[in-house]
């Protein structure tokens, strides 16, 4: 009886030394990209499956784990509360966090910088030319420019940008329904009186003025986006903020780049 406990007691010895040495390795914030090796990363909801393998293949450092949220708030959230230890996103929006809360920091992801898009159905051949051809008319006038200026270079959570004025219905016209999240913030947002808001939203409405077309901006959770663009039952949406990165979706295309963004990782200091 007494080899019994005996045996047990190394057993739980050895296992609680082996997981202090475990907590050991990963122990303090994360400061470098090989820091976040054996970490939790967390990500917004994505049409492909991102694991860990994928994330040591772009990026170079293994997590433990990869956890999938729904918005961007419930991210931040598990990031604050440790329960991830970093989550991807854009420097631009990592930015934008910070101006709220100090206590995070940005870990550069060394990855080129990405093209921001919108997703159509691949059958909506007309609208992703008009759509392309807008943006080129707003980067030849240098609206794009001033968009940025006005909605992203130093806008902080106590400077933002007010929401676009709404362009007036055009009678006749068609209208473009125009699916939004809010979960890239300052590039989209919901205001706190319900609009959609940010560069996106601004972008919307220029192009609603050079193509002549209403836009009526319908508001999309992360995870349903795919599925409402391509319901069969009914049309919820013609297009969606927002995408970058590749996109491997039959049935989905996606317009040309509006703005550049760099993808980087969050952290807690």
């Amino acid at each position: 009886m007494k080899r019994k406990n005996v045996f047990i007691t190394v057993v739980l010895f050895w296992s609680v030394a082996f997981s202090a040495c475990s907590r050991r390795e990963v122990s303090g914030e994360p400061k470098t990209l090989q820091d976040l090796n054996n970490r939790v990363i967390g990500l917004l909801v994505s049409p492909i499956l991102v694991g860990p393998n994928q994330i040591k293949e772009s990026l170079g450092f293994l997590p433990s784990e990869v956890r999938a949220f729904s918005t961007s708030n419930d991210l931040v959230s598990a990031l604050k509360t440790k329960r991830v230890d970093a989550m991807l996103t854009t420097e631009e929006t990592s930015k934008f966090l910070i101006s709220a809360d100090e206590r995070l920091a940005i870990i550069p992801s060394n990855l080129p910088s990405n093209g921001l898009r919108m997703i159509l159905r691949d059958t909506d051949a007309a609208l992703l030319a008009e759509l392309n051809a807008g943006i080129a008319e707003l980067r030849a006038k240098s609206i794009l420019d001033t968009l940025y200026e006005q909605y992203i270079a130093n806008v902080t959570v106590d400077n933002l940008a007010e929401a676009p004025a709404q362009v007036p219905l055009i009678e006749g016209a068609e209208t473009i329904l125009a699916g939004i999240n809010g979960d890239l913030p300052p590039y989209d947002y919901i205001s706190a009186d319900g609009k959609p808001s940010g560069y996106n939203a601004a972008l919307m409405t220029e192009l609603s003025r050079v193509l002549g077309k209403n836009v009526q901006f319908v508001t999309i959770p992360s995870e349903a986006r795919f599925s409402a663009l391509l319901s069969k039952n009914s049309r919820r949406m013609d297009l969606f903020f927002w995408f970058y990165g590749n996109l491997t979706m039959d049935s989905l295309v996606l317009t040309d780049a509006y703005t550049q963004v760099d993808e980087c990782i969050l952290v807690r200091k």
